[in-house]
């Protein structure tokens, strides 16, 4: 597996403003959303008394800085924003969401002059997202169905995707510079034989094949770059088991590549846990903070998946707090990846933080 790092040079400077929280010292958290904040549409019972306390809402009237960092998205920061605050009961600003995709906004310096397919979410949104990030020419699946039918003969397009297609595109001509997973796909058969297609074409034209005899074409550096935006094997909502996720798709894809041409995938993976992802959101956090940068005090990541969550904050140095509410439902002892402590929810584990910080009446 590839191991491109992102350029994060770029998403230094997209998120600017005035620090909104009253501890220059103390805790800081970053909290996942799906399995710590939310169980799919629903919001968890004490998540909103975990915010209140954190937005100042205390007997000391003081605050304490946060952001949610997830590997969740198919939508634009600010979006995703507007809809938490509404849904959580406080102002969270598109300053505070890092989303598994936010990273790939770094990319739009290499690709955003060039065609790229945009895969997962809903409908167009991701190509909507892709396009403000500043992405010129990005495609989705449905667009290369109207274009030819037979390349995925199992369904029809809908009325509704005929109205946002792009049509009278001929893909014959259009040369794919690479290949981007923003979010968890609809159909995994059609994206994974259209990624495949293109990952095995010559020159990134659907319709093409390189030489299945000549090992020169398959080197690892001519291989099209593809790009997912998290490994995320399995991910909790309402159901009472974890679901599959961006990695199991991700997995699979790799499967098929190397049945298909005996070649490991070569793919560059964002999200938690990658540095990346990490490194963004620790400065973003320490912004938010205080714009001078001089803010002093340990940062607890809540999460409920011990893959992603967990691995990651330790890697990184973070405290980790584990919930049981989402992926992870065991015993301390059952996590893959140990961290700090296990706690039922949200709210005991920013209590318990809090009180290990030395906050008086906590």
């Amino acid at each position: 597996m590839s191991r491109t790092k992102f350029n994060l040079s770029q998403l230094r400077s997209l998120h600017s403003g005035q620090a909104r929280f009253s501890a220059r010292k103390g805790p800081a958290f970053a909290f996942d959303i799906d399995g710590v904040l939310k169980q799919g549409e629903n919001v968890l019972p004490r998540a909103k008394e975990a915010l209140q306390i954190l937005i100042g809402k205390n007997h000391l009237n003081k605050s304490y800085p946060f952001l949610l960092v997830t590997n969740g998205g198919g939508s634009l920061e600010s979006a995703r924003a507007k809809k938490l605050t509404k849904e959580l009961g406080v102002e969270i600003s598109e300053q505070q969401i890092v989303q598994s995709h936010t990273i790939f906004r770094a990319l739009a310096d290499k690709y955003g002059d060039k065609p790229v397919l945009v895969i997962g979410g809903a409908h167009d949104a991701c190509r909507k997202v892709a396009e403000v990030y500043g992405f010129q020419q990005p495609y989705i699946p449905a667009d290369v169905i109207a274009w030819d039918n037979s390349i995925w003969p199992f369904v029809r397009l809908s009325e509704k995707e005929q109205g946002y297609v792009k049509k009278d595109v001929d893909f014959s001509k259009v040369n794919f510079a690479a290949v981007l997973v923003f979010h968890d796909t609809r159909d995994w058969g059609r994206d994974i034989q259209l990624a495949t297609d293109l990952l095995r074409s010559k020159d990134g034209v659907f319709g093409t094949a390189k030489d299945p005899l000549d090992p020169s074409q398959w080197t690892p550096d001519k291989q099209l770059p593809i790009y997912f935006s998290n490994p995320d094997l399995l991910w909790g909502n309402e159901f009472s088991q974890p679901r599959f996720g961006q990695g199991a798709f991700q997995e699979s894809m790799a499967a098929v590549f190397k049945f298909t041409t005996g070649y490991e995938l070569q793919r560059t993976t964002g999200g938690k846990p990658s540095k990346a992802t990490y490194d963004y959101t620790s400065r973003l956090l320490y912004s938010l903070a205080h714009p001078g940068g001089d803010y002093d005090g340990r940062v607890y990541m809540v999460g409920d998946n011990p893959r992603s969550d967990i691995a990651g904050a330790n890697a990184f140095g973070w405290e980790s707090i584990l919930v049981r509410t989402g992926v992870f439902r065991g015993k301390d002892t059952d996590a893959e990846h140990k961290p700090t402590v296990v706690k039922d929810d949200v709210l005991d584990g920013v209590l318990w933080a809090l009180r290990r910080e030395g906050e008086q009446g906590f």
